[in-house]
């Protein structure tokens, strides 16, 4: 507050209360002082004359906006929270840690009005409860949930109803969840997976049957087989060399899925030679090995190709003459193999070629007459002395071919001319 003071008459004080200047007081002074709206113009002056005016106090209203505002924090709001069934509920801590010492120097405008202002103590205490007990009315609330969501869960004794009942009370708010397919999610799998091993085990019984047949048709085709050979040896008085060499090439053949060739090697000019008896020999045999080979057809017969009544120009020609019908039947029987002609001759390089058969599973039989062969020279081998006579009788095959089509031809040789 300022004031002004004198000498009295009486030689005492007179002092003159005043209020504080305000803001407008320095109007008068030079240097601080701007020009001002006259009262009837803006080139009037607005002058304060005589010393009375200058040192008049006047009564001024503070401005309040002008204080300082103590520091102040709102009331935190918590959060709503999204009510999930199901599910557990995870308190968050959001209290700051300087609540108190905010809420102890001001009182926030959202307290409730149930609070009645005293002093920054007791509004201090007063929010503090009232945090508190909502806190506690939160945790209790999600305890509750928690609660009766496990309980719900683990008790096999309540209805369905029951239990949405029970957790409609906990939780109005929450809408009733759809139920849960619990028995069929299990009994699904478990039906898929009997299904999936029954199958299993019906297949690979099946297979095991399949096989087992297959096994036995094999087996008892060989078997046949083995005892038509036995047969015609003790018809044709065939001796056990021969037999085994039969049986042991065609079984070859069977599991090699390849080709063999077979020389039925004879003497035409011996005394009591029978070539009927010779010619049903070689025809049932060859129908016993088209038989084993070509096990899946019913009926089945041999190709017989008659040398002498060759008439094609080319061995190109005698391949696609025959093929299919040795492809069908399994075996051909080519009757005096001396007698092909010599540019025919390189079809038989094909159809007994082993690693590259023309037909596979196929058998090629030959005969040749010993009788046919005077001019060669006697060597110390059967062997030795078919290649020599195949080699003198196909004089136009090429040097390099001849070689390996003899090699092929003369592959087994079934001696029988101890037996015709």
């Amino acid at each position: 507050m300022n004031s002004d003071s004198s000498e009295g008459t009486s030689g005492g004080v007179i002092i003159k209360p005043s209020a504080r200047r305000s803001i407008h007081s320095y109007k008068d002074d030079r240097l601080r002082s701007n020009e001002t709206m006259g009262r009837y113009g803006l080139n009037k002056s607005n002058t304060q004359n005589g010393p009375e005016g200058a040192d008049r106090g006047v009564d001024e209203t503070d401005n309040v906006m002008s204080k300082m505002a103590r520091q102040t924090s709102p009331l935190s709001i918590r959060k709503k929270k999204i009510n999930r069934s199901n599910s557990y509920s995870q308190d968050e801590d959001n209290s700051d840690d300087n609540t108190t010492n905010v809420l102890s120097k001001s009182l926030p405008a959202t307290l409730p009005s149930r609070f009645r202002y005293s002093d920054d103590s007791d509004v201090e205490d007063s929010f503090s409860n009232y945090l508190s007990k909502s806190r506690a009315e939160d945790e209790s609330y999600q305890s509750a949930k928690n609660r009766s969501n496990i309980s719900l869960e683990r008790d096999p004794s309540l209805p369905h109803q029951q239990k949405l009942n029970a957790f409609s009370k906990v939780n109005p708010r929450t809408t009733q969840p759809q139920p849960a397919n619990t028995s069929r999610g299990i009994i699904l799998p478990i039906f898929l997976v009997i299904i999936a091993v029954f199958s299993y085990f019906i297949l690979n019984n099946q297979t095991t049957i399949q096989t087992q047949d297959k096994s036995t048709q094999t087996n008892y085709d060989e078997i046949k087989f083995e005892n038509s050979l036995r047969d015609l040896q003790e018809k044709y008085n065939i001796d056990d060399d021969s037999i085994l060499k039969l049986k042991s090439g065609i079984s070859t053949i069977i599991s090699r899925m390849d080709t063999g060739a077979f020389i039925f090697f004879y003497n035409g000019n011996k005394i009591n030679f029978d070539a009927i008896k010779f010619g049903k020999f070689t025809d049932e045999v060859a129908y016993t090995a088209a038989k084993y080979l070509r096990s899946e057809m019913s009926s089945i017969q041999h190709t017989v190709v008659e040398s002498a009544n060759l008439d094609m120009q080319e061995h190109g020609q005698l391949i696609s003459r025959y093929k299919d019908d040795v492809n069908r039947s399994g075996v051909m029987l080519v009757k005096e193999v001396d007698a092909v002609p010599s540019d025919l001759a390189m079809a038989f390089h094909y159809y007994c070629d082993e690693y590259d058969p023309l037909v596979k599973k196929s058998a090629i039989f030959f005969t040749l007459n010993k009788a046919n062969c005077s001019n060669i020279s006697v060597s110390k081998s059967t062997h030795e002395f078919v290649e020599k006579c195949l080699t003198k009788k196909w004089k136009t095959v090429s040097p390099e071919n001849i070689r390996p089509l003899v090699t092929r031809v003369v592959n087994v040789i079934i001696d029988v001319t101890s037996a015709f």
